[in-house]
């Protein structure tokens, strides 16, 4: 452990590199919120991605973004009872498939 310290010591900057780099991936391996999220989640998403400098995900993530939407909707669909329906989400890039 006395090495590892004098390292640290050392060379601070390089281990406060290390220290973010590994900060940052732990904070991007959080999977988005979905729809059956809390709020609670959804703030310590969006609050640890600001510090780790994930800017673009911090802020650009929202509820009905996530791959997990659709399924959400159907299934507080099918345990209430009602008939599924397609939620139809706004589109953010113009789609090309030319439908």
């Amino acid at each position: 452990m006395t090495a590892l310290f004098n390292l640290i010591e050392a060379h601070p900057t390089i281990s406060v590199l290390i220290a973010y780099y590994l900060l940052s991936a732990a904070i991007g391996a959080m999977p988005a919120p979905t729809a059956s999220d809390g709020r609670g989640y959804q703030f310590f998403f969006k609050f640890f991605n600001t510090i780790g400098g994930n800017l673009t995900r911090a802020f650009n993530t929202y509820v009905e973004g996530s791959p997990n939407f659709q399924p959400a909707v159907n299934l507080q669909q099918e345990m209430a009872g009602q008939q599924q329906t397609t939620v139809k989400v706004p589109p953010t890039v113009e789609d090309k498939s030319g439908k």
